[in-house]
């Protein structure tokens, strides 16, 4: 920890004055509560490691943002992240952050949807998650089940209720008919080995 308190002094003059005075604060102890051990790797992610800090250029800052956009009008997932993005201007996420919103599926989906490909090719075994359309009392028996994909078609009415790219038609176990869900239902089935 004081290796990384150590960087972030050498680094002080890019450190914004709350940020700085914490580092003071912390530069001279031997223990950490959690809550000060979590702001140290935040800084030094943010400051030291990888030059992400130098990486962090205006097009990440304007992908970040349009991904805080994304998140904040797609609740809960990241939510706090997002409004600390779209607040504070001078923010810089960590590595670690930036990856977790902007390369997720989702975000990914949302960036490029041109160059969207399904996540579940036609053979996967998938397993419904939720029913984001009104279920009523058919859906409820569905959740949770374990089904197979059929097909994979692109989904051509996308509005903002139902932004899936890809419409899925899936055999659930135990049933004769295929069912159509949106990717946002299902995820991919885990199956021990």
């Amino acid at each position: 920890m004081q290796d990384k308190i150590h960087s972030l002094l050498k680094k002080k003059d890019l450190l914004l004055q709350v940020e700085l005075n914490f580092v003071i604060h912390v530069q001279n102890k031997q223990l950490f509560s959690p809550p000060e051990e979590k702001t140290i790797n935040n800084l030094y992610h943010k400051y030291c490691e990888n030059g992400w800090l130098r990486s962090y250029d205006k097009r990440k800052r304007r992908i970040m943002k349009s991904c805080a956009e994304f998140w904040v009008n797609n609740p809960p997932r990241f939510s706090e992240l997002a409004a600390q993005v779209l607040n504070d201007p001078d923010f810089v996420p960590t590595k670690e952050q930036y990856r977790e919103m902007c390369e997720d599926k989702e975000a990914r989906n949302f960036l490029h949807p041109e160059e969207a490909k399904p996540l579940y090719p036609a053979g996967s075994l998938v397993k419904i998650k939720r029913i984001s359309s009104d279920p009523g009392v058919w859906g409820k028996d569905f959740i949770g089940k374990l089904g197979v994909v059929i097909r994979v078609r692109k989904n051509e009415q996308i509005y903002p209720s139902n932004d899936s790219n890809f419409l899925y038609h899936i055999l659930p176990q135990g049933m004769a008919e295929m069912i159509m869900f949106p990717e946002k239902d299902l995820k991919l089935a885990e199956v021990n080995k």
